[in-house]
Order: C-alpha cells, then sequence, then structure tokens
C-alpha cells in the first residue's frame, strides 16, 4: 500500500507473491482427485479467462488423447470392416434421425 499511495491497484511486488502463492498451493500433474473434486475444478476453470494456464503462462490441461490419430484409427477400421455389420468394439453405429433420438429417451427414462 505504500507503493501506491493507498490508491485501490495492488503494487507488482504483492501480484508476484499472490501469483506464486496460487501455484505453489495449487493441484498439480499427478495429484490424486475424487470424480467430484475434477468436475468442480472443470466447471471452475470454464468460467476463467485464461482456462488453459496459470498466471505464469504454465498449462493448466494436459491432452490425454490425440483425437486426429483415434479419428484415423476408427476410419481405417470402419474400411477394413466394410463388410461387418457396421459394429466397432459391440458398438452399433446408428444414423441421426427423430426415431433414434426417441428411443433412446425412452432407454434413458426406463431406467
Amino acid at each position: 500500500l505504500a507503493d501506491t499511495d493507498g490508491s485501490s491497484t495492488m503494487p507488482p511486488s504483492v501480484v508476484r507473491l499472490l501469483n506464486s502463492k496460487a501455484c505453489r498451493g495449487a493441484i498439480m500433474f499427478g495429484d490424486s482427485l475424487l470424480p467430484s473434486e475434477c468436475s468442480l475444478l472443470v466447471e471452475e476453470l470454464r468460467h476463467t479467462s485464461l482456462c488453459f494456464q496459470c498466471a505464469h503462462g504454465r498449462p493448466t490441461t494436459v491432452p490425454l488423447v490425440n483425437l486426429e490419430a483415434l479419428h484415423n484409427q476408427i476410419a481405417k477400421l470402419g474400411l477394413m470392416n466394410e463388410s461387418s455389420s457396421n459394429k466397432w468394439h459391440g458398438l452399433q453405429s446408428h444414423k441421426v434421425s427423430i426415431e433414434r433420438a426417441v428411443q433412446r429417451l425412452s432407454s434413458a427414462t426406463s431406467s
């Protein structure tokens, strides 16, 4: 406060200290979390302006899968199994339709 003569802006030294404290006390990669903690964390991150990095620019998320490679593998499997009944690892491919949506809603409400 002495650096700013009582103004409402925080001095850079205080901002640096708070940023450092925030990072040191943050959840680190590899920390174990409950599913509820994960959901809360992702929800709170969604509402921030820099949800993919901390105050120092370090990443806050890590990709778990290469989606392009996954889609390419699925496409290859689909081409190899064209003659099959359109199943992949027990999953049936369905076209988007109102009937399919009604069927899924019915099965969800009866469970």
